[in-house]
């Protein structure tokens, strides 16, 4: 009977560790729950919240800080910012209970200007004149002093200037109104209008690619900006966050390697008029330079890259950045070209939906620095080999008095056998070469010729074929 396992779809490559990958629940069968689940995006979030990460693939960091009891009072010192920082359910309660209080706390002065004043005492009494008209009562305070704040103003209740006090409060409560106006205003609007905000539509793609670039060993990442206002004056850097030991044995956990980023021939500058593929080379350099893809199991580190410009429209300045963890490098492979010319409109156009679209070049099993010492060795085995060739090339025959046409001068013999990936000369065995000598020497005497040779000494020896190493 067949195994009703299911099997997982071939080419599938999970960024994640076994348990990190989303389980289906019994209710992933249900068409409804998996379109909402699909648009809000649930299946991200819970990978997100399990990746094991400094900063998420939003730029946010994933930091907490303790021990700050003694320093809180220093985030009243920036009030401010502070509540510029706060979360948006934050923001809310305090922008609706700042304006309640302020309501309330103007509502009881007016209720304790018309206690103090006796207009309670002479509700229905109509020769009295109230400080307020038609005011009798705290819920009809209230809602006269969110009129005077506010400037409402319904027409029946107004303020007697003859009472004592009144004239003073309109004027510090409309003043201290439009105060509370342009705080608080001015903070929701600075909330809307951050310059982080503006990192919404520039996009990183999700994995980062090594491969081989112009010859080295290359990290590359790509990056593109959905908006037609770019970034002016953008610049790229990234750092490494890995473990770090120094001379003296102190251990840093979270060090900070330095990574230079370059896009085309632009050095660290990028223009983002189309999406770009950000390159870091991997040289002695760089802290790349001993990673290898076997060290995803035993090695933690963590890219960071960080891309810096102004705002077009606003002139404001923006930071925006993401991270890449070992499990999201994909060693040998290079992004896919996702921009064509279209002829007939006689424009560029690219394709966001394959950014993230990559391609197989190699399998890259060693670390750059492994590379390049396989590369050196073989550079020293080819001069050493090419030594000896230019070193046997160079024994030249320097005369040539008689020459027989049935017997040829004898030339030395050189064999040339592998030895370690290595070729080196190697002479004849004494004995092939004495019976050589007693033939040479028979076919000098019948021909009658005279050979020279010269030798790589420069020294010259006459009736002599041997040439010995």
């Amino acid at each position: 009977m067949p195994s009703t396992k299911e099997v997982p779809e071939v080419g599938t490559i999970y960024l994640y560790d076994e348990e990190h990958v989303p389980r289906k629940s019994r209710w992933s069968k249900i068409p409804l729950f998996n379109f909402f689940r699909r648009k809000l995006k649930l299946d991200e979030r819970e990978l997100e919240e399990k990746r094991r990460a400094i900063m998420k693939k939003n730029g946010k960091y994933r930091v907490r800080y303790t021990g700050l009891n003694g320093y809180r009072r220093k985030y009243l010192h920036d009030l401010y910012i502070t509540m510029v920082d706060l979360k948006w359910r934050y923001a809310f309660a305090l922008f609706f209970n700042l304006y309640l209080i302020t309501f309330f706390i103007f509502g009881v002065f007016w209720w304790f200007i018309a206690y103090n004043h006796g207009d309670f005492d002479h509700v229905n009494d109509p020769t009295w004149d109230l400080c307020v008209s038609s005011v009798t009562s705290f819920p009809r305070c209230l809602l006269f002093s969110i009129e005077t704040q506010t400037t409402i103003g319904y027409g029946v209740a107004y303020p007697n200037t003859d009472c004592e006090g009144t004239l003073f409060m309109v004027f510090l409560q409309i003043t201290v109104g439009i105060l509370l106006d342009n705080i608080l205003l001015g903070f929701i609007f600075v909330k809307f209008a951050q310059p982080k905000r503006r990192q919404k539509t520039i996009i990183f793609s999700k994995n980062a690619c090594v491969n081989h670039h112009n010859g080295e060993l290359s990290l590359q990442i790509r990056v593109g900006d959905i908006r037609k206002s770019h970034l002016l004056a953008a610049q790229v850097h990234g750092v490494l966050v890995r473990r770090h030991v120094t001379e003296e044995g102190v251990n840093y956990p979270i060090y900070l390697n330095n990574m230079k980023f370059t896009a085309d021939d632009m050095d660290d500058t990028i223009v983002l008029m189309w999406p770009m593929v950000l390159t870091h080379k991997i040289t002695e350099d760089s802290p790349f330079w001993d990673i290898k893809p076997a060290d995803l199991t035993n090695e933690k580190y963590e890219l960071i890259v960080f891309i810096e410009g102004t705002i077009e429209t606003t002139g404001e300045f923006c930071q925006v950045r993401t991270s890449y963890t070992p499990k999201e490098l994909l060693w040998g492979h290079r992004f896919d070209r996702i921009e064509e010319f279209d002829s007939g409109n006689a424009r560029w156009e690219v394709d966001f939906a394959a950014f993230n679209d990559v391609v197989y070049t190699s399998n890259i099993r060693h670390s750059a620095k492994e590379l390049a010492a396989f590369k050196d060795r073989k550079v020293l085995e080819d001069d050493e080999y090419d030594n000896d060739l230019k070193a046997f090339a160079h024994i030249q025959t320097r005369s040539l008095k008689t020459v027989s046409y049935d017997v040829g001068p004898e030339l030395p013999v050189r064999n040339l056998t592998e030895s370690r990936g290595k070729y080196f000369p190697v002479s004849k065995t004494d004995a092939e070469s004495e019976s050589d000598d007693t033939l040479t020497d028979n076919k000098l005497r019948k021909t009658d010729s005279v050979m020279s040779f010269q030798t790589a000494d420069g020294e010259e020896e006459e009736g002599n074929s041997r040439f010995q190493v």
